[in-house]
């Protein structure tokens, strides 16, 4: 992406009829963290720096209805000076330290594209170069172009290519990408599968797909989105080598990523309510892995809003990761809310619902039935239920692949969320809980955690000086860690220095404490730069 960096930083045009825009931040923080099994103190020090560059009508001087030409740049260094050597670097003689993939001063570029609009009569659109999509499949970047055809009869097309970001190749991240799959670059530790043959090398990612969508009403939208990504390259397919050798299988060659589909819809009513829906179908699980939908009434306009809301998702994976080879099942939120606005600046809302956790397999029972499945006596289930059965002898994994035992089992969490706000001319204040409930015994509760925060923030002389802070509380438990359960407390001070309207500075100070960690401690210093030539 070196060449399209230099391509959009080299345009040049009439200063007199572009617009610019450079956006900037400097974002240095300093913590330690206290390790909860021991003395051990990590520290900390990081600089994340972003830089931005936007250009509008590059075509010369604007038109309502005409073609209009920009680009958009944005880039990112996030360095933590924290990171030891050994972390980063490897070597042979003294391994242990050694994290593959980490780099103490990364750089990505967020986006980078030059944008046409209007084209052909205001038909016509493209986007070139590196480019998020949301939709429906949810967030994605690559590296490539767009053709967008807007058409009088309501209805826009997209068609894209280009490949996928992946991290470990020059200026990408890895955030974007499907997830199962430990992806960087192997130059520090070699080709070979000897040293960590679960990081695989990076590769290009060929993409493509389409889209097809409502325009013009505003009162409703609707999406229709299809994407397919390939892996090239080579992958490791085991973590031992073949037997009786010292090489490691591998599968090379263009291959399925991944594959989905799906359409989101929206409707709106100003006076009345809302309404959405949408799902989301992936190919190669043969699945679909998600879906939602959502209902809004506003029996009040502007005052009260009544909703609810469901959402189902299965995490799936790309089809080179491991994880494909395990059970993944689906999670379920319902939720039911309400805001109101009694007065003016004062907003209240409230949500209540439940979470459905699926499980193969009844938690409660499944440990006795699998020892007692394996036999040996009442020493030999004790021993097992204790230590965890034998895998060299078989039993547990005929016991698990049995559909009988292999039944549907639902571990429900209550929800719950509370807040409350008042905005005046110069500031706010907000108050906020949360709550999350398990049910059932030791084996299927899956706990709980409660909590609190308040927010207030006040300008000063005029709003160049503002004063933020924050208190917090959260107690969590753990059926199955007993140990592990806390109550943390924290508190945040923040300031703010405005010396002008392009520019804001801000000093932060944040100490949370609880019984397993002790005092943690983290100041943050913020300087952000926007400039409109």
């Amino acid at each position: 992406m070196s060449w399209l960096a230099f391509l959009i930083c080299s345009w040049s045009v009439p200063a007199s009829a572009a617009n610019f825009e450079v956006t900037g931040d400097v974002a240095a923080q300093g913590y330690e963290v206290a390790s909860p099994w021991g003395d051990v103190v990590v520290g900390r020090r990081r600089l994340t720096t972003t830089l931005g560059l936007a250009g509008y009508n590059l075509q010369g001087d604007a038109e309502p209805l005409g073609p209009d030409y920009s680009l958009r740049l944005r880039m990112r260094v996030d360095s933590d000076f924290g990171i030891a050597g050994a972390e980063e670097q490897y070597n042979a003689r003294d391994a242990r330290r050694f994290v593959p993939g980490l780099d103490h001063a990364p750089v990505d570029l967020m986006i980078g594209f030059v944008e046409g609009r209007r084209l052909g009569g205001g038909w016509f659109g493209f986007r070139l170069g590196r480019q998020y999509v949301t939709d429906v499949l949810g967030w994605w970047s690559f590296d490539g172009g767009m053709v967008r055809l807007t058409t009088p009869f309501f209805v826009a097309a997209e068609v894209y290519g280009g490949m996928e970001q992946r991290g470990g190749l020059p200026l990408s991240s890895e955030r974007y990408a499907a997830q199962g799959v430990w992806r960087g670059s192997r130059s520090e530790i070699g080709p070979d599968g000897r040293n960590y043959p679960s990081f695989q090398d990076a590769s290009p990612a060929p993409a493509f797909g389409f889209a097809l969508e409502t325009t013009g009403p505003n009162w409703i939208h609707g999406r229709f989105a299809y994407r397919r990504v390939y892996s090239t390259g080579p992958v490791l397919t085991g973590q031992f080598p073949t037997p009786g050798t010292t090489e490691f299988e591998e599968v090379e060659g263009l291959r399925l990523s991944t594959e989905k589909f799906g359409y989101g819809a929206t409707a709106f009513l100003s006076e009345i309510g809302a309404l959405r829906a949408g799902f989301a179908y992936d190919v190669y699980n043969d699945l679909i892995n998600k879906a939602y939908g959502g209902l809004e009434f506003y029996p009040i306009t502007n005052r009260l809003v009544l909703g609810a809301d469901i959402d189902f998702f299965v995490p799936t994976f790309d089809a080179d990761s491991i994880w494909n080879w395990f059970t993944h099942n689906p999670v379920t939120t319902l939720l039911g809310r309400a805001s109101v606005r009694p007065l003016a600046g004062l907003d209240v809302s409230g949500s209540a619902g439940v979470r459905l956790w699926v499980a193969e397999g009844d938690p409660e029972g499944w440990a006795l039935a699998e020892c007692t499945a394996a036999g040996g006596g009442q020493a030999a289930i004790d021993t097992c239920l204790a230590m965890g059965t034998d895998p060299s002898a078989g039993s547990d994994g005929t016991f698990a692949r049995e559909e009988d035992n292999r039944d549907a089992t639902i571990a429900p969490d209550l929800l719950a969320n509370l807040g409350a706000g008042y905005r005046w001319s110069n500031g706010n204040v907000g108050l906020s809980g949360v709550l999350q409930n398990g049910f059932g015994d030791v084996d299927s509760h899956r706990g709980r955690m409660v909590g609190g925060v308040l927010t207030a923030r006040q300008a000063l002389d005029g709003g160049t000086l503002w004063v933020g802070g924050r208190l917090s509380t959260t107690n969590w438990e753990d059926p199955l860690r007993p140990a592990r359960d806390a109550t943390s407390f924290g508190y945040v001070v923040a300031p703010e220095y405005w010396p002008a309207g392009f520019a804001r500075m801000r000093v932060q100070w944040e100490h949370d404490m609880n019984r397993l960690v002790g005092q943690r401690f983290r100041v943050l210093g913020l300087v952000s730069l926007r400039v409109a030539p």
